[in-house]
């Protein structure tokens, strides 16, 4: 089967290697769509296209920066499934490889400069690993909640590197 999954999130992206700076979890949301490839009763693939956006902040040697940014990611979890109910119980874990990318970004004070001197750019391939556990209804209805850790592969030689940290959770539908 396949189907579609609305997803509230909270994300820290964090800047490591860049002296001073200081990130939180911020709200966002992301949408995804998803194949679910039954091998068995108990055991699935689910491969999916998966898109998000969170807005943040970032505190750099005392200076604030906001900053939108979006993803695109790939994940495939391997799923462990049970019945209970009408319906089944699922738990699952695998990799996700994605890319990035700034939308916009400002400094809230505009310091002596050109504009755009302070900009963060978080463009960066990364991957990573993810879990998810939820329950899928005998209607197709499914809720869920996940975790997903992702590592950026930009080359060492850069200033700061970016790693990832969402937790979410969603309700989707599959046909």
């Amino acid at each position: 089967g396949f189907g579609f999954r609305l997803n509230g999130t909270l994300t820290d992206v964090r800047l490591t290697e860049l002296d001073g700076a200081k990130t939180k979890f911020n709200p966002g949301a992301s949408v995804a769509g998803f194949a679910k490839i039954q091998f068995s009763d108990r055991f699935a693939l689910q491969p999916e296209l998966l898109l998000h956006y969170t807005e943040s902040k970032v505190k750099v040697s005392g200076e604030n920066y906001r900053y939108k940014y979006g993803g695109v990611e790939i994940p495939v979890y391997a799923l462990a499934q049970f019945p209970a109910g009408t319906g089944k119980f699922f738990i699952g874990a695998g990799p996700h490889i994605g890319y990035g990318f700034s939308i916009d970004s400002a400094t809230e004070r505009i310091p002596d400069g050109a504009p755009g001197d302070n900009k963060i750019e978080l463009n960066h391939l990364y991957m990573g690993g993810g879990a998810q556990a939820g329950y899928e209804f005998s209607n197709g209805i499914i809720i869920q909640g996940g975790y997903q850790l992702g590592f950026d592969l930009r080359s060492s030689g850069n200033r700061s590197s970016v790693k990832t940290q969402t937790f979410s959770l969603g309700v989707g539908y599959k046909f």
